[in-house]
């Protein structure tokens, strides 16, 4: 009686078993154990962007770079993850021979919580320069943005350890902020400091809006100014009409 009650036990142990294997995902390895295949993840691709402006004036933190005359400006940027490298070039005017300047940068861009920074450098070059002249400029950058419904608000910080040849260090910190008025018109605005340790420091500020016709055509209206007319002509208030295509 024992024996018969043994012998029904284990067969249906064995007969559970073989239930519970029939009905396991079966794998490569030959037994019952399921084992969860990882879900394939596309490959991320590198993300190209293209853009051409054309501008009344080129305005670099309040100065005019061209004369007052009209620029035109191109760049290139590649964005792969968190990372991105990017060139440009447009056409400048400092009445010494130099008529071009390209720019380099490189960088990333991560996230935390709901702030997003861009940590980086970017490198000022100057074609057909004198000879013994030497205004090329490499520049640290940190920045950090975050938005607020429609408002985005952002703060930046710039360093030289060179500025354009003088062979002193110079800093640049800016505040910005944006809102979204439409999804295709939005108005914008920053004030920025230059601080150059040989002297001539000076402030600028700027205010306009920008119209998206398309996703790739923007039409954008700025007023510029400075706190050192002292200077000159270049540095003195600037309307700009830049019209700019992406793609």
């Amino acid at each position: 009686m024992k024996s018969s009650l043994a012998l029904s036990i284990v067969s249906l142990v064995v007969l559970g078993m073989n239930a519970a294997y029939a009905e396991a995902p079966q794998t490569g390895s030959g037994t019952g154990t399921a084992i969860a295949e990882p879900p394939e993840v596309p490959p991320q691709m590198p993300v190209f962007n293209f853009n051409l402006t054309a501008a009344s004036n080129y305005i670099f933190r309040g100065v005019s770079q061209t004369e007052n005359h009209a620029v035109m400006l191109g760049s290139a940027k590649i964005s792969y993850d968190h990372f991105y490298a990017a060139a440009g070039a447009e056409n400048v005017d400092f009445h010494n021979g130099i008529d071009a300047e390209y720019d380099l940068s490189a960088g990333w861009t991560p996230s935390l919580d709901e702030f997003n920074f861009d940590l980086g450098a970017i490198r000022y070059g100057y074609l057909n320069a004198p000879t013994h002249v030497s205004i090329d400029t490499i520049e640290a950058r940190g920045a950090v943005s975050r938005k607020f419904g429609k408002i985005k608000l952002g703060v930046a910080l710039n360093y030289t350890p060179n500025y354009f040849g003088t062979k002193d260090s110079g800093t640049y910190f800016e505040g910005n902020a944006a809102y979204a008025i439409t999804d295709q018109l939005a108005a914008s605005g920053a004030v920025g400091h230059q601080a150059i340790s040989a002297g001539d420091s000076f402030s600028t500020w700027n205010l306009g809006a920008s119209y998206a016709f398309t996703k790739n055509l923007a039409l954008d209206l700025r007023y510029f100014d400075t706190d050192s007319h002292r200077f000159g002509s270049l540095y003195f208030s600037h309307y700009v009409a830049a019209l700019k295509l992406g793609f």
